[in-house]
């Protein structure tokens, strides 16, 4: 079995350069490196380890929170459709209809999951890319800038962003990318890792609620809505 033996850390480019079995493999990321478990005098071939670079934010959360995503995806497209009868759901995004856990990575980053449009007219109103947290803590809402990106680049499809919580009591928090706005990454330690995000928060002017997002929708005129309205599930 192949084995790690040096680890060297590159500061002018902030990643280490990792050698199996004395022969450079690859460079990990610093703000990833802590996360993938690798160390000195470990029993792992050099496929695997770029494997783990590759996807490392996926196998860090693994299957449960793979699901759990799902679940909020289902979540949010039962709560739009039960306030207008007159309007689909269809899930699309990367791996968004199928509960196997998906190792790779979409061809086109940030995707949203869910399009919207009338049941009689098949006019698609939106997309809705969904995304949040089982527990909600803190006041700042974190969005990953490949999500605002595909937003900002394809203006056409009216893509807003859709953050579900669950506890401690059940929220949405829609946010509607500027397409003109430079926005910002932070980095943001989760775990071991570092990530970066955008961070919103109720004051920013992208912010809004179901009902803000509700508003949006019949202002696209979809009349035979007006007559659908049911009492939302939450």
């Amino acid at each position: 079995m192949p084995v790690v033996t040096e680890i060297r850390y590159d500061a002018k480019a902030g990643r280490y350069r990792l050698f199996v079995d004395g022969a450079y493999c690859t460079s990990v990321r610093q703000r990833t490196f802590p996360a993938l478990g690798i160390e000195l005098g470990q029993r792992i071939d050099c496929d695997e380890i770029k494997r783990r670079e590759a996807f490392h934010w996926k196998h860090a959360y693994g299957e449960a929170a793979w699901k759990k995503e799902k679940v909020r995806i289902a979540r949010v497209k039962a709560i739009i459709e039960a306030r207008f009868s007159g309007l689909e759901v269809l899930v699309e995004g990367f791996g968004a209809d199928s509960n196997d856990f998906i190792p790779e990575h979409p061809k086109e980053p940030g995707k949203p999951d869910l399009s919207i449009r009338g049941k009689q007219s098949g006019q698609t109103y939106c997309a809705l890319e969904v995304s949040g947290t089982e527990v909600r803590r803190g006041a700042d809402y974190w969005v990953r800038p490949d999500k605002l990106s595909y937003a900002q680049h394809h203006p056409e499809q009216h893509v807003w962003i859709c953050l579900h919580y669950a506890r401690p009591s059940e929220k949405l928090v829609f946010i509607r990318p500027d397409p003109n706005q430079c926005y910002q990454p932070v980095p943001v330690r989760v775990g071991k890792a570092i990530e970066h995000y955008v961070l919103f928060d109720d004051d920013s002017r992208e912010t809004g609620s179901l009902e803000d997002f509700y508003a949006f929708l019949l202002s696209q005129r979809p009349e035979h809505l007006l007559a659908s309205r049911h009492e939302d599930p939450i």
